[in-house]
């Protein structure tokens, strides 16, 4: 049996052996022992940003933004959209054959970063609006598969209304989405990503089903807690096909709307009032919300079904139950960017910039859609009584053929040519106003 002074002599000359090999012994010719090829620019420049990102100091990433160290980071971000409307009917807002106006469309401030890459934050306001506050959420986002947001954010329904109003194809949402969606409201989400980032979840509850379901009228009655969930899913992401950036998905929400007055507005594209909201309710409402997304190279193709039941528990004449109210919208979207920068990618930093003498990035867009609000009843004549089982139904045809001029990363220029044919509810058959021409130019600012 050795001795622990043997056993460390031992130990000492089989090192002492092993170091003079690797001294005078030629290296071996195998992969495993050959030096690394050098890295190549985009590495170099991968590893100095991160050595950056770790450093304490100021950081201009076209925005302003504040570094605290690894993972953690203050954005200073700000929005302003202003718009110019011209009209070309008698149901112009402004009353006239040809009238025009312009204004602020927003003028927002937001403070967003992460702390260590494990919580994100965001504090969005409109710096003139009474309602202030916009996002205002923190996001504990360590497992990808499992995130947890808390805050006021929009509920997750509707690929339209969820996508930011930076990066929206033409000057307005759609139908669907600003009028049907819920918009933002109070609560918690658990969310994440799974199958390798195949399939998107997000399910929360809510104190209320969102802003874009309530007027200022304290009197008119709205959704109460809400179950809102979405599941998205990009079933060829791995593929290196045109159809890798395809998405399908599905939303839900579900509320208890107590007896009276209904909120739920019917609007056009320019908030005029599309269907009178002085009907009483009371009972469930539901939504139901189905999208698709496709984005092969410079083109895109959109399109979602939104479906809005009211329940009518108890409110005929005769105190028994009455068909639901329904609203319905959908729209079909295209575009085409004509300098050939792939739209998944996005077309903010356009591969000729102006500020290089280029002209920046264009984008050609298209948009169909339909809004239509009535009920569920089918018995009897349509009428316009508050009480009635069968509702006379109305609706609103939009077609939208557009234009987006991408300068550089801050500045974006739109112009939209409208063409909407309403159809309103009378004590009677519905009437048509016939077709509108209506022309918007957005000026935009991001930073």
């Amino acid at each position: 049996m050795s001795t622990p002074l043997g056993f460390a002599t031992q130990t000492y000359l089989t090192f002492a052996w092993v170091l003079l090999a690797g001294l005078v012994l030629p290296p071996c010719a195998s992969p495993q022992t050959q030096p690394k090829p050098e890295a190549s620019r985009e590495e170099r420049a991968q590893e100095e940003k991160k050595k950056k990102d770790d450093e304490t100091g100021f950081r201009w990433k076209g925005y302003p933004s504040l570094q605290f160290g690894k993972g953690t980071h203050l954005d200073i971000r700000a929005r302003v959209q202003f718009d110019v409307r011209d009209f070309e009917s008698a149901e112009s807002p402004a009353g006239g054959a040809d009238s025009s106006e312009s204004d602020f469309a927003r003028r927002r401030l937001a403070f967003e970063g992460e702390i260590r890459n494990m919580i994100a934050f965001q504090v969005e306001a409109e710096l003139a609006a009474e309602n202030r506050w916009r996002d205002v959420y923190a996001n504990y986002q360590q497992f990808a598969a499992v995130q947890l947001q808390g805050g006021q954010f929009k509920l997750p329904f509707s690929m339209d209304e969820n996508t930011s109003p930076t990066n929206l194809d033409f000057v307005y949402r759609s139908l669907a989405a600003r009028v049907l969606a819920p918009g933002r409201d109070r609560g918690v989400m658990v969310h994440g990503r799974l199958l390798d980032r195949i399939v998107r979840y997000e399910l929360g509850v809510f104190d209320q089903d969102g802003r874009n379901a309530r007027t200022q009228n304290p009197e008119r009655v709205s959704g109460g807690q809400t179950i809102a969930g979405r599941l998205v899913a990009q079933p060829f992401r791995s593929s290196k096909s045109v159809a890798a950036d395809f998405q399908a998905g599905v939303a839900f929400t579900s509320s208890d709307v107590e007896q009276g007055v209904r909120s739920l507005r019917g609007l056009t594209t320019f908030e005029e009032t599309l269907f009178d909201s002085d009907l009483w309710v009371q009972g469930r409402r539901q939504r139901a919300g189905f999208e698709l997304r496709w984005r092969p190279g410079p083109f895109s193709l959109k399109s979602e079904y939104i479906r809005v039941t009211t329940e009518r528990r108890g409110q005929s004449v005769e105190d028994t139950d009455l068909s639901p109210l329904l609203a319905t919208g959908w729209y079909v979207s295209g575009t085409w960017a004509i300098t050939g920068e792939k739209k998944a990618s996005g077309l903010n930093k356009p591969r000729r910039p102006f500020m290089r003498g280029g002209l920046g990035a264009f984008e050609a867009a298209v948009r169909f859609e339909r809004l239509t609000f009535g009920s569920l009843g089918s018995d009897g004549p349509a009428s316009f009584s508050v009480r009635a089982d069968v509702i006379e139904a109305a609706g609103d045809d939009v077609a939208t053929i557009g234009g987006s001029w991408y300068l550089n990363q801050w500045v974006k220029i739109q112009l939209n040519a409208v063409r909407e044919s309403i159809t309103r509810p009378s004590r009677g058959q519905p009437t048509s106003t016939g077709a509108s021409w209506a022309y918007v130019t957005r000026f935009q600012f991001t930073m």
